[in-house]
């Protein structure tokens, strides 16, 4: 048994706690990273993936002396860090480790305390890393790392938080030298591209897939309307398919002792929890997301742990590995788009090592439906989608080039060297490495002086307005006029349409009357009435082109048994289908079909959120330019919808689709990208991640035209676009289809 290659004093503490056989990851893991190999381990929630990995280096700690802060675990949210904190200490106590938190809510004398006296072992975030390479002391603590663990891997892997901490690890390499690296991963697609992710170059990184198939539950559910959904319909002011998911939700709330429903917005969050609470008073469930205010969440979890709370609707705030406590069931209402998201989710119930994980999907359309049904037969067969880590992000480059200059004078050639050593920027070119370099010195962040170069007074405001490379929209704080405290936040989209007194809005799945506007915050009160539901940036889930495919099949016939329905679920889909068929031909994987009304067109395809919407661009602007007029247009995965001018043939949509070569698809789309929506705020964002616009600049006072007139041939043009086209559009699969 692998216990028994640990350190006695570890042996007693898993007696202590009632640990005596190893679950499979850890007799996998244990071996190899007591061996000192790095590993990535790739295992589903709730089977001890933390201590596979913790364990055999809480041995090394204990057997080899140090000082300063040797392990470091990363993860990718504070509610993680608090989690892992109360997980580690029950060890630490016993083993004699010190261990310490350290990120945004981390008090100053708690920081003054680990500057002077190091932990042993550091919980941290990407962002607090960052700041601490700035400190004398801390940087000394850094130069003890020997062990590096990162947890929930993939969610940091394929974006711009992770390729700035790529090239952290790497700067930690410069003052501690080569250390151990271990990732943790729940659910990846790509499991070479995220051992690479976390290797770095020319490190080799052992993959270890647990084959332990912890067992889930999912079945589809589409309730049918009764009587009664109809008559609460008017009342909660919704449509009555609504009022039935809810109901069927509800009853399924009350079925279980602890119940998380996740939704995929803030905003469905918010909507569908005020109106519960004006359904039925007594019906115990809270509200959860990235808006409500720190206060508001740890009440919120720590109501549900100690099942204070029947039920807690919640978006991916509660997605990762947080301890929740004994939730026994999970519902995602309609489709959650993606496979790693649903396994991620339903998780979450029964998170505890050997439960079982039960769940539904609550769907309220025919889309929501079929696009469950392939979700979850997805996931059974453990198909998740293709993760890829986007190469040489410029917006994380010049970041990282004024962060590395934070202690002193930095040689250009060391500086170039330390990139090329993190995965995205393997292949950085010289040229472009200079370019940016140069570009920042222009700014005004940094002086080049021969072959090094040193940060200035501006790189300094600069780096700390920038330590996060999340995309940050102005944000409003919502104060309880009754109780002072801080409710939550609204960005400032929201808050410049719509706030104005006496206006009602939703948040904490409450209605709140506007009270006064202040100049950063909102005084409100509590009302009972359904208010407006606050949007907010960043909320949609794309659907990726395999899905949206097998959708799309499944319309031109498919086996029930192959997938995991109710039997409402299929009468609702296959009553739906069976119209469609009578009226019109059937879009399918394999068809396309043109509807035409009264100045609208809609192309029905099944490609998913980022096809239909390089198809959609490069269609709005060759329609234009054919009818002299702009030509509006929305996507969904499976629809384009075109608002046309005036009445136009079938015919001319049908040239205008024909007309886009497969091999023009980039050089097309990277023209439309210049005057889109997409590129405003994007330009914006990687002006301000630049240091070419302050920070807390107005988005309403930055003149676009100026900005882009400016930069027009420079790295942060070439950026926005990159990341446009990564984020939002898919070029090498509309070359496909």
């Amino acid at each position: 048994m692998v216990f028994e290659l640990l350190d006695p004093r570890i042996r007693r503490v898993l007696e202590d706690k009632d640990i005596k056989e190893p679950t499979g990851a850890q007799s996998e893991a244990i071996p190899p990273v007591l061996a000192g190999e790095n590993v990535l381990l790739v295992a589903p929630t709730g089977i001890g993936k933390t201590e596979a990995a913790i364990l055999p280096l809480l041995h090394q700690l204990i057997n080899t002396p140090g000082k300063g802060v040797r392990l470091l675990y990363i993860t990718p949210l504070r509610a993680l860090n608090r989690d892992m904190l109360k997980r580690l200490e029950e060890f630490g106590e016993a083993l004699e480790l010190r261990v310490a938190v350290r990120h945004g809510d981390t008090s100053q004398s708690e920081r003054q305390r680990q500057s002077k006296f190091a932990p042993d072992i550091l919980i941290t975030t990407p962002e607090t890393l960052q700041v601490m390479f700035t400190g004398k002391n801390l940087r000394a603590h850094l130069s003890n790392v020997r062990y590096v663990v990162v947890d929930e891997i993939h969610e940091l892997a394929n974006d711009e938080r992770g390729a700035q901490l790529s090239i952290a690890l790497e700067r930690v390499v410069e003052l501690a030298g080569e250390f151990q690296r271990v990732g943790l991963s729940a659910t990846v697609g790509s499991h070479q591209e995220v051992a690479n992710y976390l290797g770095g170059v020319g490190r080799k990184v052992r993959i270890i897939r647990a084959k332990v198939t912890k067992e889930m539950r999912i079945g589809v559910q589409c309730p049918e309307v009764v009587e009664q959904d109809k008559d609460l319909a008017g009342t909660l002011q919704s449509d009555p398919q609504l009022i039935a998911c809810m109901r069927r939700a509800k009853e399924l709330i009350e079925k279980h002792n602890s119940t998380l429903l996740f939704v995929n917005t803030r905003d469905t969050a918010e909507a569908l929890a005020a109106r519960y609470h004006i359904w039925d008073e007594k019906f115990n469930v809270g509200v959860h997301h990235g808006s409500l205010s720190k206060e508001t969440r740890v009440e919120m979890e720590d109501d549900f742990k100690n099942e204070r709370l029947k039920g807690l609707i919640c978006t991916s705030s509660l997605e990762l590995g947080i301890d929740i406590g004994s939730s026994d069931f999970a519902i995602q209402y309609n489709s959650p788009r993606q496979v790693s998201r649903l396994v991620q989710r339903m998780g979450r119930a029964g998170h505890k090592i050997g439960r079982r994980s039960e769940g539904a999907i609550i769907a309220s359309t025919p889309d929501e439906v079929a696009e469950s049904l392939v979700v979850t037969r997805m996931a059974m067969a453990e198909r998740y989608e293709p993760l890829l880590v986007r190469q040489d992000p410029l917006t994380v480059l010049a970041n990282q080039l004024v962060a590395m200059a934070s202690a002193g004078p930095v040689p250009i050639e060391k500086a170039y060297a330390i990139v090329r050593r993190s995965y995205p920027f393997r292949e950085l070119s010289r040229q472009k490495f200079e370019t940016v370099l140069k570009q920042i010195a222009e700014i005004g962040l940094v002086f080049i002086n021969g072959d090094e170069y040193k940060r200035s007074g501006r790189g300094r405001k600069y780096f700390y307005d920038n330590i996060s490379m999340i995309p940050d929209e102005r944000t409003y704080r919502i104060r309880d006029i009754g109780s002072r405290k801080i409710v939550g936040t609204l960005d400032e989209s929201f808050v410049i349409s719509f706030a104005e007194p006496f206006a009602t809005f939703i948040t904490r799945g409450r209605s709140w009357r506007i009270v006064e506007i202040m100049d950063d915050e909102l005084l409100v009160e509590q009302v009972k009435e359904i208010g407006s539901i606050p949007s907010w940036v960043g909320e949609d889930i794309p659907v990726p082109f395999e899905v949206a495919q097998e959708v799309g099949r499944m319309r031109r016939g498919y086996d029930r048994a192959a997938y995991h329905g109710d039997a409402s679920t299929y009468k609702t889909l296959d009553g739906y289908l069976d119209e469609q068929r009578e009226k019109f031909p059937m879009p399918t994987d394999q068809r396309i079909t043109l509807e035409v009304g009264k100045k609208l067109a809609i192309l029905n395809m099944c490609f998913g959120s980022k096809v239909n919407e390089t198809i959609s661009k490069m269609l709005s602007v060759l329609l234009s330019a054919r009818l002299g007029e702009s030509v509006a247009v929305t996507t969904d995965p499976y629809r384009v919808i075109i608002d046309l001018p005036r009445d136009v043939a079938p015919s001319t949509i049908v040239d205008t689709l024909r007309s886009i070569n497969a091999s023009a698809v980039e050089s097309l789309i990277r023209l439309v990208m210049k005057n889109s929506s997409h590129m405003r705020w994007r330009f914006v964002f990687v002006a301000k991640k630049f240091g070419a616009v302050e920070r807390d600049a107005d988005y309403r006072n930055v003149s676009f035209a100026r900005l882009v007139e400016a930069y027009e041939s420079s790295p942060l043009m070439q950026e926005t676009i990159d990341k446009v086209l990564w984020e939002d559009f898919d070029v090498r699969r509309t070359v496909q289809v």
